[in-house]
């Protein structure tokens, strides 16, 4: 049984525990349980990590919504007019203050932020038995805190801090920038020096040493980029990146075959650096193999919603060579119910759609009950970061392509010859081959906003300076006089 599975445990005094520390302006009494006589057991700590996964693994979190604010709004991925409105207006850069994608993903990674902090203020009170298991507990909490701060400040750049459970209401985001990204390097710090550099068995799926380290390179090349313009940290993230490049105790390679990277039989391979997890019929699967499924298209055994689909011409962008082609798209299938009629697209199927995040042999008891787990980060992501930090830190080299040809080679397309290009030219072709590799994992607009890159590569719609961030939510503002809108949307 691996890890993923012991998301399900979580405790009802768990759930009434973090309740008590997450809704400010509501006073309920839900039990006699406090954090004062919870935190009694190794066990006790155990269950109240589990509910910090559990945060991550949220619908207004990675499990959708932060996936679809990093997807839409980029050249690669529209959400074929389905659904909420805040699809539509991610795509088109019509969103606003008040749309509500910002409000749910915001309350959503405070809540991993305030479960963290609760596990941490509190697991002090426990004696423990086991060896390195408060230090591993820590470390997790930390990586997870730490990941939700990491995303919380790319997405909306001025945020609070709020580093114990709470007992401030009203956070200030004034002039809290760089005790932020200080507060996310030393989560990241703790979790590489205390975490496991890989688990087995039950435990596969924990967060571990080299996911940790692959967030450090992620946090260095996010400061050293747009807006923050931290030029220095462009080498600490080719220095980190390499360094989980290279540390066998990790083990992290390439597959050979690209698509193995997305089998459900092999969804913790060799290229798995960090994934959110999910499993059949024990209540802990997701819906995205649907959301992202053909409608009506006879794909998967109960079908799909054709809600997050491929820009025309993103596929179209795709070297028909290129062997990641028949993996990232649906390009031919024989229907599941009619096995003997053979879909294509272009053909009898309109539109392009992905094909990373369905497996034909993952059956779960419901259109959200699949198993298939979502790579936050995965080995070819940290190979492609090197590329970029050592191009921006030194320029073109054969160190600056030596992670991008590793990914290219693969997809058995010509290496990059550094010879002759400029740091600007081969930027370009870096955050190209991102979208090709890691379309809908969650990557786009980041990698836009990183680079500044945006206008160059969205061509239907008109792209204005503050869409390199997004607003901080309305709904926040109403409530907390302390919190002041980014520029651009005041």
């Amino acid at each position: 049984m691996k890890f993923k599975t012991y998301i399900l445990v979580l405790l009802g005094a768990i759930f009434m525990l973090s309740s008590c520390h997450e809704d400010f302006l509501t006073e309920e009494v839900y039990s006699t349980i406090t954090p004062l006589n919870f935190y009694s057991s190794e066990a006790d700590a155990l269950a109240a990590l589990t509910s910090v996964y559990n945060a991550v693994r949220s619908s207004d979190s990675w499990q959708r919504q932060v996936i679809l604010a990093a997807e839409y709004p980029s050249d690669a991925t529209w959400p074929n007019n389905s659904g909420e409105a805040w699809r539509t207006e991610m795509d088109q850069f019509t969103w606003s203050t008040s749309s509500t994608g910002f409000r749910q993903i915001w309350a959503q990674l405070y809540r991993v932020v305030n479960r963290a902090n609760t596990v941490l203020t509190n697991i002090g009170n426990i004696s423990f038995e086991t060896p390195g298991r408060k230090e591993q507990i820590v470390g997790e909490t930390r990586f997870l805190r730490g990941m939700a701060y990491l995303y919380l400040i790319r997405f909306f750049d001025n945020i609070p801090l709020v580093t114990e459970e709470t007992t401030e209401i009203f956070p200030t985001n004034v002039g809290t920038t760089e005790e932020v990204w200080n507060f996310i390097i030393a989560d990241f710090e703790y979790a590489k020096a205390n975490l496991k550099a890989k688990y087995s068995g039950a435990d596969i799926g924990r967060a571990t040493a080299g996911a940790a380290q692959t967030m450090l390179a992620k946090t260095y090349l996010s400061m050293a980029g747009k807006p923050w313009n931290k030029s220095e940290y462009w080498s600490r993230a080719a220095q980190e990146a390499r360094a989980v490049i290279d540390n066998a105790a990790y083990g992290y390679n390439l597959e050979t075959d690209y698509e193995r990277v997305f089998l459900l039989e092999n969804e913790h391979g060799p290229e798995y650096i960090f994934s959110v997890e999910f499993e059949s019929f024990i209540g802990c699967g997701w819906d995205f193999p649907t959301f992202a499924g053909i409608r009506s298209g006879d794909q998967i055994k109960l079908d799909g919603w054709s809600s997050l689909v491929a820009e025309t011409e993103f596929f179209e962008s795709m070297d028909i060579t290129d062997k990641r082609r028949d993996k990232t798209f649906v390009v031919s299938y024989y229907g599941i119910n009619n096995p003997d009629l053979l879909y294509t697209y272009p053909g009898n199927i309109s539109l392009p759609h992905y094909n990373k995040l369905v497996d034909r042999n993952d059956l779960g008891s419901g259109t959200g009950d699949y198993a298939m787990n979502f790579y936050i980060t995965r080995f070819s992501d940290v190979l492609l970061m090197h590329s970029e930090a050592e191009n921006e830190a030194n320029g073109p080299s054969a160190n600056a392509v030596y992670g991008i040809n590793r990914v290219r080679e693969r997809a058995g397309l010509a290496a990059i010859d550094p010879a002759g290009l400029s740091k600007e030219a081969l930027r370009e072709i870096i955050l190209n081959e991102r979208m090709l590799e890691l379309c809908e994992e969650g990557h786009a607009w980041f990698d836009m906003k990183r680079t500044g890159l945006m206008e160059k590569r969205i061509k239907k719609y008109t792209i204005a300076p503050k869409h390199y961030v997004f607003p901080i939510p309305q709904s926040e503002l109403d409530v907390n006089e302390n919190l002041v809108q980014n520029d651009l949307y005041k």
